[in-house]
């Protein structure tokens, strides 16, 4: 070989970005695929956090309710109205806070409270995937 041929061979010259066009599209995938991973699970946290809010409160009614002398699953079915949340990625239009299953056993009376909210993957790299987000508690209370 000569001389000059053995040093274009042996050049680098663009080996850098070779290896970044390599290793960048997976990394960027990485990145933003845990960034939507953390904001799944921060939703998830944030509805068990109403849910458990929810439930609270519909004890908290239950308990006005026997305390006024009435039944104490009386208004304790349906949507739940007046709750006060404050999580960023929760939107109060598409929240579903219901009751049901208002159950008094002996002194003690149980209410089960849902929580939903449909969750949309911003990054997706095929197409859009929603999936409900749904939280469900029992509220007990004597």
């Amino acid at each position: 070989m000569l001389p000059s041929a053995w040093a274009k061979l042996r050049c680098r010259c663009g080996a850098t970005a070779l290896e970044f066009a390599l290793i960048g599209g997976l990394a960027l995938t990485l990145l933003l695929g845990s960034m939507e991973v953390a904001r799944f699970e921060f939703t998830q946290q944030a509805l068990r956090s109403l849910a458990g809010e929810a439930a609270r409160v519909a004890s908290l009614r239950g308990f006005a309710n026997m305390n006024a002398l009435r039944a104490p699953c009386t208004g304790l079915s349906g949507s739940l109205t007046g709750l006060d949340f404050g999580a960023p990625f929760l939107s109060p239009s598409a929240l579903t806070v219901t009751m049901s299953g208002c159950v008094t056993q002996g002194a003690v009376t149980l209410v089960t409270v849902t929580v939903s909210q449909p969750f949309v993957f911003k990054v997706s790299f095929f197409s859009p995937v929603e999936v409900t987000l749904t939280e469900s508690v029992q509220g007990v209370f004597n």
